[in-house]
């Protein structure tokens, strides 16, 4: 695995979407593979330039262009992370449930995904994603942000929003192959848009 810091020369936030893309470009030999990466803005939502923290299963290569890999890609194995130990985690999501559409919709059981907004059940989403994994000590929540997007469909422009919110605490590895599957899938949707890529650190 692959992290690398980036940076995209941009006077304004960029459209989530289009940045996926653009990510896109330091893998030339992907083509249309499944995506390999996560990433995050770590500078979410402010003007000037978007600094990028990039997980890969693949070395990203520099790209001609507004993205701009800052120093060689830093190899890591997981190996270190053992049960029972602690870490300090970073993580942005968007935590999501399924209700009833009172619409009429036929499809997925007639169920819409929709953003939880109850911080309570926030943080019992974030419980869910580690069951059996890991034991979460401490859990903040740092800032919950709405993500506008466009996706481009042919001659029509798809506008949309996600809701995201960016956790931060303290967690006690039960599982560490388990967790590390998870670190290397990505949690929760919408990882085409930034979230997903959990960090830990050790304390």
């Amino acid at each position: 695995m692959y992290y690398s810091q980036c940076v995209l020369n941009s006077i304004k936030p960029v459209n989530p979407y289009l940045l996926h893309k653009i990510i896109w470009q330091l893998f030339p030999d992907q083509g249309d593979e499944k995506r390999s990466f996560l990433f995050r803005v770590e500078n979410l939502g402010q003007n000037g330039v978007q600094h990028i923290l990039l997980q890969s299963s693949d070395e990203p290569h520099p790209a001609n262009g507004e993205l701009v890999l800052l120093n060689t890609p830093k190899k890591v194995q997981f190996n270190g992370i053992i049960n029972g130990a602690s870490y300090r985690f970073l993580l942005r999501a968007n935590p999501t449930k399924r209700i009833k559409d009172s619409g009429g919709k036929t499809t997925n059981q007639g169920k819409v995904r929709v953003p939880i907004i109850d911080e309570d059940e926030i943080i019992a989403w974030l419980s869910r994603q580690f069951e059996s994994i890991a034991d979460i000590k401490e859990v903040s929540l740092a800032r919950q942000d709405l993500l506008y997007f466009r996706k481009d469909k042919g001659n029509q422009n798809h506008v949309g929003k996600i809701q995201t919110v960016t956790y931060s605490g303290i967690l006690t590895v039960i599982e560490a192959k388990s967790l590390v599957n998870k670190m290397i899938e990505g949690i929760g949707p919408a990882k085409a848009f930034g979230c997903g890529l959990l960090t830990l650190a050790k304390i």
